[in-house]
């Protein structure tokens, strides 16, 4: 999947998606999820919500991209061609009710000598400051 876009102030996340995967079937049985997301200095988040599957062909035209084409294929039908019109194409949104981040309190050499202290203290290591954000922080954020 490929993020198409965010809402919501960048909290609700749309992705593309190929509507006859068995990530569509596995979210009509369950609409929870969970978004995660790390940089390489191991700054992370982790997104909680609700996804629903958009086959609007508005919405899809909207954010739709070329490179799509290279993960749906082409069918040789003139139906199933890759591009906007193609039914396949489909939208996950996932609407956010909670987050979690965590963001570095120091430079990498500082977490390695956090993370040598931790080792020899037996202390878990300073390196991250977590942040939880609850869902009226979220609709709060949301709304603005």
């Amino acid at each position: 999947m490929a993020l198409a876009a965010k809402e919501g102030n960048g909290f609700d996340l749309l992705f593309h998606t190929n509507t006859e995967s068995g990530k569509t079937d596995d979210l009509k049985e369950d609409a929870s999820v969970n978004i995660g997301f790390i940089t390489n200095s191991g700054e992370w988040a982790s997104i909680s919500g609700h996804a629903t599957i958009e086959t609007d062909r508005a919405v899809i035209k909207k954010h739709y991209s070329p490179a799509l084409k290279a993960w749906i294929g082409d069918l040789g039908d003139g139906k199933h061609d890759g591009g906007p019109e193609d039914p396949r194409i489909g939208i996950i949104r996932v609407k956010a009710s909670t987050a979690q981040y965590a963001v570095s309190n120091s430079t990498r050499i500082g977490g390695f000598v956090e993370l040598a202290k931790g080792v020899a203290t037996g202390s878990p290591p300073n390196v991250n400051k977590l942040r939880h954000i609850s869902e009226a922080e979220v609709k709060q954020w949301k709304s603005q």
